[in-house]
């Protein structure tokens, strides 16, 4: 009967198991994974960007840590950033400070405004009241927009909001397809009465609301990341209103306010000021929105087709498939040498069994000489546990 000696395979030791998002998500919690496993993930999975931005192999390795981890959270990024949308900011006037109570809204929508920050263009559209309800003077001494007005230049309802929907259906200045499926419209504060008026009127009239369409506060957005800011001795602005933040952060007044179309310009400018102060400084205003608004959808599309790749004790990178394959090449790895003897017999055992005598002409010293070599043997079988015994 014979034996051989199979070698063990050596399976994989990682540290962990790194996909795109997970090294995304490291990074953005300050963990950062060996300078080696940074540089490799980069040259495996970011060629086609280091090309473009004309980094070769040799300028990768020669990059300190730190300008390496700021590059990987930058190709990270673009990945994540991926997700397509376009973005505009919106304003509503009323006929009078709204009120909901239960038979609906105790004003109406007399103007639309919007503002493309891509296209740079503001978009506005006066609207007859739907009820029939009347401005009040306050509201026409604060926007300047008198019932006159109204009677001659708005539209009805359903035609403005066919005109809103054809400014959201613009396309953007070198979109990435699939945008017009992610609309985002951004108001100051509109996040019950603007929002809520919107929806109530449209199911007024039969119709329904774009589930393209999504809606958020600036309000938020701008005042969380004053709170973030280093303390300065103006901390805040005297209040979050449009016009306070416009005069805090000191950018120069380019429309009269209370104009739907001009607030609209207005929030967008207080958002992107501010954001560009105090937000992340690897990312411009319009992407620090993404993992606001979408990012579920850019967590999803980073790990699709995400092969997970296992950090290795000596910090180096290999897949999932990688380790399986060596795995089995070096199961399959036989070194005979190890498993017969030149004379063709088995090596490895722990002691060969003794003969009752020793042949006639042998001497002494040829026998000490087989005992030292039927040791050294199987000091050898000690020295590599990892063996196991398959009878053939």
């Amino acid at each position: 009967m014979r034996r051989s000696f199979f070698r063990r395979a050596r399976t994989a030791k990682p540290a962990q198991s790194l996909t795109h998002l997970e090294i995304f998500t490291q990074l953005q919690l300050g963990i950062h994974p060996p300078l080696s496993a940074q540089r490799q993930f980069i040259q495996q999975h970011f060629e086609e960007e280091m090309h473009r931005r004309g980094i070769t192999e040799a300028k990768l390795l020669a990059m300190e840590g730190r300008l390496c981890t700021r590059l990987l959270r930058q190709l990270l990024f673009e990945r994540y950033l991926s997700v397509p949308f376009r973005l505009f900011t919106f304003d509503l006037e009323f006929s009078g400070p709204p009120v909901f109570g239960p038979d609906g809204p105790t004003e109406d929508i007399i103007e639309f405004g919007f503002y493309s920050p891509a296209n740079d263009a503001t978009f506005s559209f006066l609207v007859k009241p739907t009820s029939g309800r009347r401005v009040s003077t306050e509201v026409s001494a604060l926007t300047g927009i008198t019932p006159a007005m109204l009677e001659e230049q708005g539209l009805t309802f359903p035609a403005a909001w066919e005109q809103v929907m054809g400014v959201l259906m613009m396309p953007e200045p070198q979109e990435l397809p699939g945008a017009e499926k992610r609309l985002l419209v951004l108001s100051h504060g509109g996040k019950l009465a603007d929002v809520s008026l919107i929806k109530w009127t449209l199911e007024a009239h039969g119709m329904e609301l774009p589930p393209s369409l999504l809606f958020g506060d600036t309000f938020h957005l701008i005042r969380d990341a004053h709170r973030r800011r280093p303390v300065t001795p103006d901390k805040h602005p005297p209040s979050w209103g449009l016009e306070d933040l416009v005069q805090w952060l000191k950018i120069p007044p380019t429309l009269p306010a209370h104009r739907a179309g001009n607030d609209a310009k207005m929030t967008w400018d207080a958002l992107y000021h501010t954001l560009e102060r105090y937000g992340d400084e690897d990312l411009t205003p319009r992407e620090q929105l993404v993992s606001r608004f979408f990012d579920e959808e850019a967590k999803a599309a980073m790990s699709q087709g995400d092969q997970p790749h296992y950090l290795e004790p000596d910090g180096t990178l290999a897949t999932e498939g990688a380790n399986a394959e060596a795995s089995m090449s070096l199961s399959l790895d036989l070194n005979f040498d190890e498993i017969f003897t030149s004379s063709g017999k088995r090596r490895g055992t722990a002691a060969a069994p003794p003969a009752a005598e020793a042949p006639e002409g042998t001497d002494d010293a040829d026998i000490a000489g087989e005992g030292a070599e039927a040791r050294r043997r199987a000091q050898e079988v000690e020295q590599h546990p990892h063996v196991h015994e398959f009878v053939i």
